[in-house]
């Protein structure tokens, strides 16, 4: 097993297998962490927005970062202290962001946009990045069958989510233009058209990555995951079903 010191930011996030079905966001944080590589280093500040427990912005702080979590949900902010105390939390707003203007290096978000006003969110990106510097969204797109199929069962069963977690409104594949408001080299990677249906089966939602084996559920996923990639490589026009997006930009 190699050192920790030389682990790189998606193999720590592998060893701490924490966060939303990381099964299923392993390839979607892989494009994330590539994006950002370069202002990861030493003396570089990454702010990681609506960072829950802070388990991503303990990877960036293993790795040299100074690394800010951002949340508006104060407990979690506490508990993440207690789990994971390298990086410095910040309970706030993210469309209000208390940061002075060019102060962060990078930023990084996983589907948090769907919980307040994206375009304001954005524009307080665009306000705290230093120029030339990178961001990397990670979001829940609006128009997967399967995930608007639960999000519709979860309201008439009367299961609604806790109130900082309950969805403002997911982000549609045809806002793409938002991004390119004060970005430049702007790109998307759609993830996961088939999996969702996967989602509904709680043991695959909670999967680590790293076991091994591949039988079962797993080889099941690994199976639409790869139909998946497929039907996004030849039919461009499906991104718009697909379940997640990683946007990647540079300020």
């Amino acid at each position: 097993m190699p050192e920790t010191s030389r682990l790189s930011p998606l193999q720590r996030w592998r060893e701490l297998g924490e966060g939303h079905s990381p099964l299923f966001s392993e390839p979607m944080i892989r494009v994330a962490f590539e994006h950002l590589g370069p202002a990861l280093g030493a003396g570089s500040t990454v702010l990681d927005l609506g960072c829950g427990l802070g388990h991503v912005g303990a990877v960036f702080h293993a790795h040299g970062a100074r690394a800010l979590g951002l949340d508006a949900d104060r407990s979690a902010l506490l508990a993440g202290r207690r789990r994971h105390p390298g990086p410095s939390r910040i309970a706030a707003d993210q469309a209000q962001l208390p940061l002075r203007a060019a102060s962060v290096d990078a930023v990084y978000s996983f589907s948090s946009l769907q919980y307040s006003d994206r375009s304001q969110v954005l524009a307080e990106c665009r306000r705290v990045l230093r120029p030339g510097v990178r961001l990397a969204i990670v979001e829940n797109l609006f128009g997967n069958p399967f995930a608007r199929l639960g999000r519709w069962l979860r309201a008439v069963s009367r299961t609604p989510y806790p109130e900082h977690l309950t969805p403002r409104r997911h982000l549609r594949w045809s806002e793409r233009t938002l991004f390119a408001q004060g970005f430049r080299d702007v790109r998307f990677e759609t993830f996961h058209v088939l999996t969702p249906v996967l989602l509904a089966m709680d043991s695959m939602a909670s999967e680590p990555v790293g076991r091994p084996g591949d039988s079962g559920w797993r080889a099941l996923y690994a199976r639409l995951h790869r139909w998946d990639a497929a039907i996004l490589r030849r039919w461009p026009g499906a991104s718009a079903a697909a379940w997640s997006v990683v946007v990647c930009a540079v300020r």
